[in-house]
């Protein structure tokens, strides 16, 4: 009877030891599936973004897809143009963008094929920009106070882009009155680069502008206690992927797990009675 008592106590403990090792051991799929990753180029990409064929769409915030560029880096998408991701602080919640079509023509002499420019999704906000616009169409000859704002490209077979002006520039109302097509681009401008000259306006695109974001203030908590940050479409909420399974804001032991351990321990400490009994 006593060595019935034994085995059947032994198997109790080894099947929770069981329980406990596969617990421990197994790592949910999508917290293997948010690992950061990046392009070939350019940052870490993490949540609120994901890469689009590299990273599930749980691991980011709805809008926030980014895609891999022929060039290497990664790339946001507004409805007209495309912008190349140089830099992302994750703390200050802010990322800087330059328009694709620069890197695409770097050692041309033309205007590169911009368009204006619409943030594709509310939760995005310049930081600090302004308008350097390109007109085209002009009526010639020009004034003579708008000719050093003059872009030559010769041999080019498009629209004529004739004129660059920053949007606080003095003659920009001079520019929109004798052009017809107008495009407006955000930008960065330093010190007295409102007063563009030629050659500056590529140094400026390429320059970019930042841009804060707006997301879930609860990434930080799970992070910290080694989640990765993802999100529920079909709820629309935060989640936190843990190594065990998704929790709501970090990864801390729940009810449930402490409630497996004190098993566990009663488990243990039943055996270890009987087995002075048996001594």
């Amino acid at each position: 009877m006593k060595y019935t008592v034994f085995f059947t106590s032994l198997d109790i403990c080894v099947f929770c030891l069981i329980l406990l090792s596969r617990k421990s051991s197994a790592t949910d799929f999508r917290y293997d599936a948010c690992l950061p990753k990046n392009c070939d180029n350019g940052p870490k990409i993490k949540f609120p973004f994901y890469i689009e064929g590299l990273q599930k769409s749980y691991c980011g915030y709805p809008g926030f897809h980014l895609k891999c560029g022929k060039h290497g880096y990664p790339m946001i998408s507004s409805t007209e143009n495309d912008y190349i991701v140089e830099n992302i602080s994750y703390p200050r919640r802010s990322f800087r963008v330059y328009n694709a079509a620069v890197l695409s023509n770097l050692n041309g002499r033309c205007l590169p094929q911009i368009r204006n420019t619409t943030l594709p999704i509310r939760e995005f906000q310049y930081v600090n920009a302004t308008s350097l616009y390109f007109l085209s169409n002009c009526i010639e000859p020009l004034p003579n106070d708008l000719l050093r704002y003059k872009v030559e490209c010769p041999g080019e077979k498009r629209d004529n882009l004739d004129l660059a002006i920053c949007d606080k520039d003095e003659n920009l109302q001079k520019g929109l009155k004798n052009c017809e097509k107008i495009v407006a681009a955000p930008v960065e401008v330093h010190g007295d680069e409102e007063r563009i000259v030629v050659g500056e306006y590529k140094k400026i695109l390429r320059r970019g502008f930042e841009l804060y974001y707006s997301s879930s203030s609860e990434c930080s908590t799970c992070e910290r206690e080694g989640g990765r940050c993802g999100f529920n479409t079909t709820i629309s909420k935060f989640r936190c992927f843990c190594p065990d399974r998704p929790h709501y804001k970090g990864c801390r032991p729940r009810r449930a797990d402490s409630g497996m351990l004190y098993f566990i321990f009663v488990a243990f400490d039943l055996w270890n009675v009987i087995i002075e009994k048996l001594v």
